[in-house]
């Protein structure tokens, strides 16, 4: 996992993990670096796969959240949700903090894991659970006082990579990301109800939300051709046809790094599949 970093000054760096070990590791050794270049600061942490939009109302959030993060929070942006979503985790909304125009920060009352349908319309309605988005806003020196507090062997194995050069320290490192190892346990827990449009676009599911399905809601992109097939997502980025008979529920995926074959109920849990 890479992390591009831009600092206070504008410049721009790549900050490359040796190896994979989840957000937490990959948040931490960013932190410890930036305090190290730079000075304690504000941080934003934000996946590469996320479509949003008005730009504006994101810079206005992350400004909003810049400001809580300096008073000593944990920012983490919340998402109000369109539809009871399954394939998303979601964050609930405690007492409000503090507000202004259209953005409010409320106190973090806990996580819920991707829910069933039944739990998910139950989170719709409530209006007190919004989609985690997976941003995030840190003082450094807050953030690292965390790590440190519930993640020790993330840090110590990091500051020791960092001193050293030598892998064998961030190899040892547990695989954990920032939400389970952190913000789930963090007193300082903050969420801004963000008032801009959001989209993860990381699942084939997103195409269906952004093509339109043909009569059989099917979407068909590339070189491809169906007979008799229905609910499905055929996409191909390579010369040679992709074709597929009777089947229905599927995504179909071709590419020059491979093929994928997948139920559309288990597009959520793909991960597994590659997981080293």
């Amino acid at each position: 996992m890479k992390r591009l970093a831009r600092t206070h000054l504008g410049k721009e760096r790549i900050i490359i993990e040796p190896m994979r070990r989840n957000t937490a590791p990959a948040i931490c050794l960013t932190a410890l670096k930036l305090i190290e270049e730079h000075g304690d600061g504000v941080m934003h942490v934000m996946p590469a796969d996320h479509l949003i939009s008005p730009r504006k109302n994101f810079i206005a959030a992350l400004r909003f959240g810049g400001r809580l993060a300096q008073k000593g929070y944990l920012v983490t942006y919340g998402i109000v949700p369109t539809r009871p979503e399954t394939g998303y985790g979601y964050v609930k909304l405690g007492k409000q903090i503090i507000s202004t125009g259209n953005i409010a920060a409320f106190r973090g009352a806990g996580f819920a894991e991707k829910p069933s349908l039944a739990k998910a319309k139950k989170y719709l309605r409530s209006r007190r659970f919004l989609w985690n988005s997976g941003i995030f806003s840190f003082g450094i020196k807050t953030i690292l006082i965390e790590m440190q507090k519930y993640l020790p062997q993330v840090y110590e194995g990091t500051e020791k990579f960092l001193k050293t050069g030598k892998q064998i320290f961030f190899k040892r490192i547990p695989d954990i990301s920032i939400d389970y190892g952190v913000m789930e346990k963090s007193k300082k827990l903050c969420v801004v109800r963000a008032n801009f449009l959001w989209d993860d676009v990381g699942s084939w599911l997103a195409l269906e939300r952004f093509f339109k399905t043909d009569r059989n809601d099917n979407i068909i992109l590339g070189n491809t051709k169906g007979l008799e097939i229905s609910n499905t997502i055929m996409y191909n980025s390579i010369s040679i046809p992709l074709r597929a008979f009777d089947v229905k529920g599927l995504v179909i995926v071709a590419s020059a790094k491979g093929i994928l074959v997948c139920s559309k109920k288990k597009v959520a849990a793909l991960k597994k599949l590659f997981r080293k």
